[in-house]
């Protein structure tokens, strides 16, 4: 497949500055900082103020532009709502009617942000991404220090490790946040290079590398593997390999700090992390073919650290986490499997999968299949399910016919991976319990869609040059 090139000029050659944030493209970025600050407003009292401000920004945005036949006919949006209403039929069907709403206000919020998002001009969306950018970096950070430190909840010890779990305090939630944002800030780098671009990228890839996610790091491979067909592998190695070296720096300094026999290393950790902001930034003046070579020097001393470095730290995480073995996760699909073939049609109804299997003689009992896809059939039955792809499908359409409606060519190339990656993620944890996840994500997927504002009388797309008679 041939890498798609933008035919006219990018965001980055036309000078265009990024423009302010409107009042309801502002709460939009509140409600995600509330969403990560409050454990993912995974518990009710940060799912209520994450509601409040959201309810807020549809306010602000309805003002802005009220509502149109072009909102009702998104294919999300309808997507959404037959999700929803399947939803409240499975409740009703186990008894519990009430027990829908959480995952109705989920997927209201979703179509709140798409809706908010899509009155946003061109270059207000290039500010919207720079904003979640920032807030994604500095997500990162809180899990870094919290290795770097071993402050919980920002970093949690699993398996003798110390893992980043950030605001989130959960570590695969944390990846499953950070490597959408991640992919899109490598993106952005491409369409705006600069200082501010390459630090932010590097500090989200230290903060995914942090969490020692098996999960993250096979969405972040899928996610690159979707931006280089659709930004090219020349650009997206440019884009990707300064932040790239500058990560594996930090996280050879981090790394000490992670095995719990041994005692924290903040100073290491801290030096680790300026010298790889600075070989980041001074990366982004080589060529691409000193770029590769560089990467590929990386990853050998990488390997050779973790085969048989000094103090065998490395090693210690290598023999951790570079395992594709899950017993728990393989035992916990089977079950949401068994509960489906029991009740194929409506499911046990939301919030109500309870997966019990036997290990080691005992009998253990666990609420998430860590896998999003296998809980939405457990709960909601084989309709759920279908209607679930059928939303995920609107969402893949829109994104893919949303190219002339991005900020940027290299954006909406992020956008794409980002939400490829999310999506290969939720099907080994799960992530969408933690709202701030899913906003996230529609966060991404409103930048590419198509605008409900008109940009008409000389204002200029940044793909699109205006033609002069």
């Amino acid at each position: 497949m041939c890498p798609l090139r933008s035919p006219v000029r990018s965001l980055a050659a036309t000078h265009q500055p990024v423009e302010s944030l409107p009042l309801h493209g502002l709460l939009l970025v509140v409600a995600l900082v509330v969403a990560i600050a409050a454990q993912g407003a995974y518990y009710g009292g940060g799912q209520r103020i994450v509601a409040g401000v959201l309810l807020l920004a549809l306010l602000a945005a309805l003002r802005a532009r009220p509502w149109s036949s072009d909102d009702a006919l998104l294919p999300p949006v309808s997507a959404g709502a037959a999700l929803a209403a399947w939803t409240a039929v499975s409740a009703a069907a186990a008894g519990d009617l009430t027990a829908a709403l959480p995952i109705i206000a989920l997927l209201t919020g979703v179509v709140v942000v798409l809706l908010a998002v899509r009155r946003l001009t061109w270059g207000q969306r290039d500010a919207l991404a720079a904003a979640v950018v920032t807030v994604g970096a500095l997500t990162a950070a809180t899990g870094w220090v919290g290795v770097a430190w071993r402050l919980t909840p920002w970093a949690l010890e699993d398996q003798g490790l110390w893992r980043a779990a950030t605001t989130l305090t959960y570590a695969n939630a944390a990846a499953g946040l950070l490597v959408p944002l991640a992919l899109l800030s490598v993106a952005r780098r491409a369409a705006r290079p600069g200082v501010p671009a390459t630090v932010a990228a590097c500090l989200l890839l230290v903060g995914v590398g942090a969490t020692l996610s098996r999960g993250g790091a096979l969405a972040l491979a899928v996610g690159a593997a979707v931006l280089a067909t659709l930004l090219g592998p020349g650009r997206t190695l440019q884009a990707a390999g300064p932040p790239s070296l500058g990560a594996m720096v930090a996280l050879a300094g981090l790394v000490p700090s992670m095995p719990a026999s041994s005692p924290p290393r903040p100073v290491l950790a801290a030096a680790a992390l300026v010298a790889g902001a600075i070989v980041a930034v001074g990366a982004s003046h080589l060529s691409s073919r000193r770029l590769a070579l560089g990467l590929a020097a990386a990853v050998l001393a990488t390997v050779a650290l973790a085969i048989g470095g000094p103090g065998g730290n490395a090693a210690a995480v290598a023999s951790t986490r570079l395992t594709i073995a899950s017993p728990d996760r393989a035992a916990a699909a089977r079950a949401a499997l068994q509960l489906a073939a029991e009740r194929p049609l409506t499911g046990t109804g939301p919030n109500r999968a309870v997966l019990t299997w036997v290990e080691n003689s005992r009998r253990v009992t666990g609420r998430y299949a860590h896998n999003e896809y296998l809980q939405v059939l457990a709960e909601l039955g084989f309709v759920g399910l279908a209607l679930l792809v059928v939303l995920i499908a609107s969402l893949a359409w829109a994104i893919w016919r949303g190219r002339p409606h991005a900020p940027s060519t290299a954006v909406w190339a992020g956008v794409a991976a980002g939400l490829a990656a999310l999506a290969v993620h939720s099907a080994l944890d799960f992530l969408w319990h933690l709202p701030a996840i899913p906003l996230a994500g529609a966060v991404l997927a409103g930048l590419v869609l198509p605008t409900a504002i008109d940009q008409e009388g000389g204002i200029e797309h940044p793909d699109r040059p205006t033609t002069k008679e």
